[in-house]
C-alpha cells in the first residue's frame, strides 16, 4: 500500500508540474503575441523638437522614372541616376540631358576632369559630357557591391557594400591600384562592418576622405593609401545619434565641412558639425514614408540640401530659414 500512496503522490506532483508548465507556455505566447517588450520602438523618435528644424523644404522635383538610385550636384546642374538612364537637370528641373544606359547605375559622380563616372553592380564606366560613354573599367568581382564614388588626389575610390572594402583606381585609365580594409585606430582591426548595401564615402571642402563604417554608425577619415587619421561615432536611436544595423546611409558635406547624413528605417536628414555633434535637422521622420529608403543627398557650394527620394520618385529641396 505504501508503494501505491508513492506512485499516486508522484503521479499528481507530475500532473501539477505539467500544468503549471502548460499555463506558462500558454501565458507566454499570449505575451509573444502582443509584441517583443524587448523590441526598440522607434515611435517615440519620430517627433523632433522644433527649435532643432533649421531647413524647411523650398520645392521638389517629380522624376519620370520607375526606380531612381543616385544624385549628384555638379556646376549648376543635377545628375540623376535612374532606370536605365542618366539625367541631367537644372534645379528648377529643366532638362539638359537624357542618355541611355545599360543598365541601372549605382551611383553618378561628375568630376572636373568634365568626365562622368557612373558605377553599375560590380565596374565603373566614364561618359563624356554628352553621355557618350568612353570607356568601361576592370569588374571587382560578382560578389562586389558598388554603393558609393568620390575622387582625391587623382584616385577614384569606389566604396564596395559586398566585399566590405573600397577599391582605388588611378586616373584617368582606371588601373585598379589596390583597397582599403578598413580599421579602428584603437589597436584592433575589424574593418568595415557593412551589413547591407548602404555604404558611402565622401571627400570634404579640405581633401578629406570620409568613410561611413555603417554598422558601427561610425565616420572615418583615411589617406589616400588607406591610413586611418580620425573617427567619430554616435550610436544612439535619438535624434543626436546613428540606430539600426546600418546607418547613416548616405553623407555628404556642406561647404563649412559639417556632415549631412540621411538614414533608413527612422528616416530623417541632420547636418552633424565637423567635429561629430548634431548641429541641425534638416527633414524629420514624418516628411518620409514610414520605414522607408534612405534619400540619397547632394549639396550645392551655397548650401542648398537635394534629396532624391526614392520612395515618393522626386528631387526634395531644402534650405536653411532665413529667419536663422
Amino acid at each position: 500500500m505504501k508503494g501505491k500512496a508513492l506512485y499516486i503522490l508522484l503521479f499528481i506532483l507530475a500532473a501539477s508540474i505539467a500544468a503549471i508548465m502548460v499555463a506558462d507556455y500558454i501565458d507566454g505566447n499570449t505575451k509573444r503575441g502582443e509584441g517583443n517588450p524587448y523590441a526598440l520602438d522607434i515611435g517615440k523618435y519620430k517627433s523632433v523638437n522644433p527649435e532643432l528644424a533649421h531647413y524647411r523644404e523650398a520645392r521638389n522635383i517629380r522624376l519620370k522614372c520607375s526606380q531612381p538610385k543616385a544624385i549628384a550636384y555638379f556646376n549648376g546642374q543635377l545628375y540623376i541616376g535612374a532606370d536605365s538612364f542618366l539625367q541631367v537637370i537644372r534645379p528648377d528641373g529643366r532638362q539638359i540631358l537624357k542618355a541611355s544606359l545599360p543598365a541601372s547605375p549605382q551611383c553618378v559622380y561628375p568630376a572636373d576632369n568634365g568626365r562622368i563616372y557612373l558605377a553599375y553592380h560590380s565596374h565603373i564606366e566614364v561618359l563624356d559630357g554628352s553621355g557618350k560613354q568612353l570607356g568601361a573599367w576592370e569588374s571587382l568581382g560578382e560578389n562586389s557591391v558598388i554603393t558609393s564614388l568620390a575622387m582625391k588626389d587623382g584616385i577614384l575610390f569606389a566604396a564596395d557594400a559586398g566585399q566590405r572594402r573600397i577599391a582605388r583606381f588611378s586616373l584617368p585609365d582606371g588601373q585598379l591600384l589596390g583597397f582599403i580594409e578598413g580599421e579602428t585606430g584603437e589597436g584592433s582591426s575589424h574593418g568595415f562592418i557593412v551589413p547591407s548595401a548602404t555604404f558611402d564615402i565622401a571627400v570634404n571642402q579640405d581633401g578629406e576622405l570620409w568613410v561611413v563604417n555603417p554598422g558601427k554608425h561610425r565616420f572615418e577619415q583615411y589617406t589616400s593609401e588607406g591610413e586611418l587619421r580620425a573617427f567619430w561615432e554616435n550610436s544612439s536611436p535619438g535624434i543626436e545619434g546613428f540606430s539600426g544595423c546600418c546607418n547613416p546611409a548616405q553623407l555628404a558635406f556642406m561647404p563649412d565641412g559639417s556632415f549631412v547624413t540621411s538614414e533608413k528605417r527612422l528616416v530623417r536628414i541632420k547636418v552633424h558639425r565637423p567635429s561629430g555633434e548634431l548641429d541641425c535637422v534638416v527633414a524629420p521622420p514624418e516628411k518620409f514614408e514610414e520605414n522607408g529608403k534612405a534619400p540619397d543627398i547632394a549639396v550645392s557650394p551655397e548650401g542648398m540640401i537635394y534629396a532624391l527620394d526614392l520612395d515618393r520618385k522626386m528631387v526634395r529641396v531644402f534650405e536653411k530659414n532665413k529667419t536663422l
